[in-house]
């Protein structure tokens, strides 16, 4: 690398806060415009002022070089072959009154009108001064020059056109120069307000560029970071060149890196970072994801503990439930009568056990695989669920209606599940001989509400609260059951809720509601 470029990065090093992104992205647009002197006298004109201004200064030049060879036609008795000698600048004439007219009443630029004026003005008086001189030359050296004055008016009419299209190059340089300074405060907003770290680096590594987010990512004051190295906030072990080296080859790179602080702190880093934006300087753009990558590393070791319980459920306690069962049905031939409804009873509890074992590994399966959420029909495992439970519990009454159309939720496999411990839950916790429970399902355009209403002993208001308050499982009362925390869990999975409210005269009300699917 050259000393003359040396020079250069140090110069842009010495930026003290590397705040000119859009210097260093792209050159500095310089003043661009040849009439930028006009702003300050005009400057307390108003914009209509500045129109009628600049517009009649143009139509009146052009009405000026119209208005010469027919006045002297019309004042001398001139031929019309020497009118039509004049044709040129006659049309010269005829093209300021055109343009004088369109600046007034058509023109959407508001600077055009006194721009065009000046540089009419310009070439009008400048070409006029140079054919006197040219005349008083010629004259003072004995030369005849035939109609001196209207030799002049042809020059200067020509000098009045050249005007017009100097000032056509002023204003396309104004508008160059105010798209550029669009650019370069957009350049800035993005560089400067950005949640993301941006910083531009030379060929050797340097930070000749930050934006805040950098600093506050690298511990530094922007003044500290500029000059420093890449190097100085890698760990050790890295070898920095020759990754650095294999940046500037592939010309993009991707990925994330370790960043050590200069407190000692190590941040992991996420960082999408393209060479020569310009040459020799390099964008980087650094987002730290420590937080990120540390919960995902906490979430593995949670998935793996998981899969353990899951492996722990199918091969010990169900594999051993499902032995009792057996054990329970030989058992069953040779129970007398008398005590057969004591095997009945176990068989049922061992029944519930392994449907709560079986519930258990499908929500730990959810942690580990990915959720099978789909539209389904809300009335097909409610159906399932209420045939279970009236098999289950012949003392109970369950009334409800089907919807007369389909309605479609967005859940899983799982929903039947979240009704049959609502459904159980209502009649194994009320005291009375019989229980009666009626279901309704209501649906507006973005939610289905399941309504399951009992006639037994109710909750405490300050119990109702607390049942499904989104702890899930992890709630530190010690009634509810069980059940419950299941349906909390999978419905506010689902994206629903759900909530309760007192039965008239007793008994409670649960409302599930759902998120509807379209149709």
């Amino acid at each position: 690398m050259s000393d003359e470029q040396g020079s250069a990065d140090e110069r842009a090093v010495g930026d003290p806060v590397g705040g000119d992104f859009a210097g260093l992205l792209a050159k500095r647009p310089r003043r661009g415009w040849l009439t930028g002197g006009l702003e300050a006298p005009l400057g307390g004109l108003s914009v209509a002022w500045r129109r009628r201004l600049g517009s009649g200064v143009v139509a009146g030049v052009g009405l000026l070089l119209v208005g010469i060879p027919v006045y002297h036609l019309f004042s001398h008795g001139a031929a019309i072959e020497s009118l039509l000698g004049d044709l040129l600048p006659l049309s010269f004439g005829a093209t300021l009154m055109m343009t004088g007219a369109w600046l007034r009443w058509w023109n959407d630029d508001d600077t055009a009108p006194m721009v065009t004026a000046f540089w009419v003005l310009v070439g009008l008086v400048g070409a006029g001064l140079v054919a006197l001189y040219v005349l008083i030359m010629h004259v003072g050296h004995g030369h005849v020059v035939q109609s001196p004055w209207f030799l002049a008016y042809d020059i200067a009419a020509t000098g009045a056109v050249a005007g017009l299209l100097i000032s056509r190059y002023d204003l396309r340089a104004r508008t160059r120069h105010r798209r550029l300074s669009e650019r370069e405060r957009q350049f800035r907003a993005v560089f400067e307000g950005t949640l993301d770290a941006l910083v531009v680096t030379d060929d050797r590594g340097r930070y000749v560029a930050a934006n805040p987010a950098a600093a506050d990512l690298f511990g530094l004051e922007r003044s500290e970071l500029i000059g420093k190295r890449v190097v100085d906030f890698t760990p050790e072990d890295v070898d920095v060149d020759e990754q650095w080296s294999a940046f500037l080859d592939e010309g993009s790179q991707r990925g994330e890196i370790e960043l050590r602080r200069p407190d000692g702190e190590i941040r992991t880093v996420a960082f999408a970072a393209t060479a020569n934006v310009l040459p020799g300087r390099h964008l980087s753009a650094l987002r730290d994801v420590t937080e990120r990558t540390r919960r995902e590393q906490e979430l593995g070791e949670e998935r793996a503990r998981v899969e353990f319980l899951n492996r722990l459920l199918r091969h010990n306690i169900l594999n051993g439930m499902n032995l009792v069962l057996a054990k329970l049905d030989v058992l069953a031939e040779d129970v007398p009568d008398g005590r057969r409804e004591d095997v009945d009873m176990a068989r049922h509890r061992s029944e519930e056990i392994v449907d709560l074992v079986q519930t258990a590994r499908r929500l730990a399966s959810d942690v580990t695989e990915a959720s099978a959420e789909r539209a389904i029909p809300v009335g097909d495992p409610l159906s399932a669920a209420i045939g279970t439970v009236r098999e289950t519990y012949p003392r109970a009454t369950v009334e409800w209606s089907p919807p007369d159309r389909p309605l479609r939720v967005r859940a899983d496999d799982m929903l039947e599940t979240v009704f049959d411990h609502l459904l159980t839950n209502a009649v194994e916790h009320n005291d009375t001989e019989s229980v009666h429970v009626t279901v309704d399902v209501e649906a507006d355009a973005e939610t289905v509400t399941v309504r399951f209403a009992d006639d037994g002993v109710g909750i405490p208001a300050e119990r109702r609260e607390q049942l499904f308050d989104g702890g899930g499982f992890s709630h530190g009362r010690d009634w509810g059951g069980f059940g419950l925390s299941i349906v909390d869990v999978l419905v506010d999975r689902y994206g629903g809720c759900v909530r309760t409210t007192e039965n008239e005269p007793h008994g409670v009300v649960f409302h599930v509601e759902l998120p509807r699917a379209a149709d």
